[in-house]
């Protein structure tokens, strides 16, 4: 057995240490919490700015644009069921963010909406608007 025999003033030495790291701690720990609830504020401020005029007049015509290639490449020529399309992808977005109105989408979502426009799929509307078009109700 290995017994590890300390000065007094060694222990005294390292107790100390040990006490100011204990206080160096503490003063992370609270530094790290001011730290996370100032950026709990910034992200809260961030939701509350929302997109510009602009950027809606943008992600309309991605919709648009986003609409014409979906029934396109679903070979969908009538044009009720393109604003069909239209609609579906902008309630997908306002379904998303919980608003009535893109221009109260959180401006920080706009790359994600963007994406979330040119990945939309819903081969439900499709299988309706083949249904819509071979019955001849437009």
């Amino acid at each position: 057995m290995n017994e590890i025999i300390l000065m007094p003033e060694v222990a005294q030495a390292l107790s100390g240490n040990v006490e100011a790291l204990g206080a160096y701690l503490v003063q992370m720990g609270q530094m790290m919490n001011r730290m996370q609830k100032r950026l709990d504020e910034m992200e809260e401020n961030q939701k509350k700015i929302t997109l510009t005029h602009q950027d809606v007049k943008d992600l309309q015509g991605l919709i648009r644009l986003r609409a014409m290639e979906y029934c396109e490449k679903y070979q969908i020529t009538d044009p009720a069921c393109l604003r069909k399309v239209s609609a579906a992808m902008k309630k997908a977005v306002l379904i998303r963010y919980g608003v009535k109105d893109l221009h109260d989408v959180p401006a920080i979502a706009r790359s994600a909406v963007e994406a979330q426009i040119c990945h939309f799929t819903d081969i439900r509307l499709v299988m309706k608007c083949r249904e819509m078009i071979a019955s001849g109700s437009g």
